[in-house]
């Protein structure tokens, strides 16, 4: 074994350990799962410092699980499927395999990109355990609310100030015009960031994990079990599919690895009811590497990449520049409890970058090292969000204090404190507007017009 390979070995087995020693989830929902990760709760709450109470709370959050966006990768297994039975070339695994995709198609119809009834659930709880959590914040005066124009993001958002409709019955849901969603789908305009996206460094960097012999021979693994041997080679060369460029087995391989990343959105009930389960399908060492595969495009296109402050992390800076104003102002005048957001992972992972929370923001040389450095299950599941949560002394004279939770984690932030998780909001908030000034956004900018000329 080269130096190498036995360097990345050892750094392997390091995650793998790691990861069963110090997360409660399973191997296959910690590390397999990327982006479409149900929602996982993990108790922790370190108390105030003593005076100290919370008075305010700055939040975004992402939509809750949802039904697969778009029939893509439904239709390539199904069809591929489909092209096997009719020829007598499934096995007995592929018969069942097809029946399941089958049966995911009619679970998906008419609800495509909608949320099941899991993420639901999930967006409910959160907001629940918001206010158990931090009583003292909600006194009845104000909650805004802002989302964008995503009917999953719009609905996330209404399940969300359920839980407070009580205290707080005038509460409404404002969204940005249609051609000004700048604070919550800041990526949709950025030139730039739209260049950036399809440029080479991406796409090669994408396809040197698509196209590599580890993802081949694995394919060809799990496509042994689905097809007869015949049909196996013929889906090595290529298979023509209608509406569909030739379809290879990592192609199919990956759609159905999609789908298994899909069939998470569903609660334990409904997958038991449809007699849904891909584990057959795969082994953990296969679930690993085509996570590593499927979840590079969300590292590469809106994770820190290959440079932390590049332009897929410069355009949160509207986001950022907004809840500073809103905290500051919720401080000065002591008329609102909080300030809610309603977006995407698009929103969330950027945002996390360029705010430096520990685990978002290392960069890398090489695309198949990321996983050692940036786990999208931790950073963007289904429903992530970031809270800001303030708090005041009830003694004169002391500073105002700031807790920065991920998914309702305590988390550091790139400054000293001698009070974790708790940190001063002056030099918080004087850290960010450093940030800000450096990428030449400032109070004086309008987010349409620099996100048009930032590069």
């Amino acid at each position: 074994m080269s130096f190498i390979k036995q360097s990345f070995f050892i750094q392997f087995l390091i995650l793998v350990i790691s990861l069963l020693m110090f997360s409660p989830l399973s191997f296959a929902e910690m590390i397999t799962s990327g982006s479409k990760t149900a929602y996982q709760y993990d108790k922790q709450q370190t108390p105030a410092p003593d005076g100290y109470q919370a008075f305010y709370i700055d939040h975004i959050g992402r939509h809750g699980s949802r039904y697969i966006s778009k029939p893509k990768y439904e239709d390539i297994a199904y069809n591929v499927l489909i092209l096997a039975d009719k020829n007598n070339q499934l096995t007995e695994m592929g018969k069942s395999l097809l029946r399941q995709i089958i049966r995911i198609k009619a679970l998906n119809k008419n609800h495509y990109g909608q949320l099941t009834d899991l993420g639901r659930k999930d967006i409910s709880l959160i907001s629940q355990r918001m206010l158990a959590n931090n009583p003292t914040v909600f006194k009845g005066q104000k909650i805004e609310v802002i989302s964008s124009t995503s009917p999953r993001a719009k609905e996330t958002a209404e399940i969300f100030i359920k839980t407070f409709k009580n205290n707080y019955s005038d509460i409404n849901i404002y969204q940005q015009p249609e051609d000004q969603q700048t604070l919550l789908r800041f990526f949709e305009y950025s030139p730039t960031y739209k260049e950036y996206k399809k440029s080479k460094s991406v796409k090669n960097a994408l396809k040197s994990l698509e196209n590599s012999t580890k993802t081949v021979e694995m394919s060809q693994n799990v496509a042994s079990l689905i097809f007869t041997q015949g049909f196996c080679n013929e889906l090595n060369i290529g298979i023509s599919l209608p509406e569909k460029s030739s379809i290879k087995t990592a192609d199919f391989v990956i759609a159905v690895y999609q789908l298994y990343q899909e069939l998470l959105s569903f609660s334990p009930e409904i997958l038991a009811d449809n007699h849904l389960d891909f584990s057959l399908y795969f082994t953990k060492n296969q679930l690993l590497w085509f996570d590593t595969v499927v979840t590079s495009k969300n590292f590469l296109q809106i994770g820190p990449a290959f440079d932390a402050n590049g332009i897929q992390i410069k355009i949160a800076a509207p986001l950022l520049l907004d809840m500073l104003k809103t905290a500051d102002k919720a401080i000065t005048d002591k008329n609102i409890d909080a300030n809610l957001r309603f977006a995407h992972a698009e929103t969330i992972s950027p945002l996390a970058t360029l705010l430096e929370l520990e685990g978002t923001y290392t960069a890398v040389n090489s695309v198949v090292d990321y996983p050692f450095v940036w786990q999208a299950e931790k950073i963007i599941p289904m429903g992530a969000n970031i809270q800001w949560i303030f708090y005041q002394s009830n003694q004169p004279h002391q500073p105002i204090l700031i807790k920065v939770m991920l998914n309702e984690r305590e988390v550091h932030l790139p400054l000293k404190t001698d009070n974790y998780p708790y940190y001063r909001w002056d030099e918080v908030k004087q850290f960010y507007e450093n940030k800000l000034s450096k990428l030449g956004f400032t109070d004086n900018n309008t987010s349409l017009e620099w996100l048009n000329k930032v590069k």
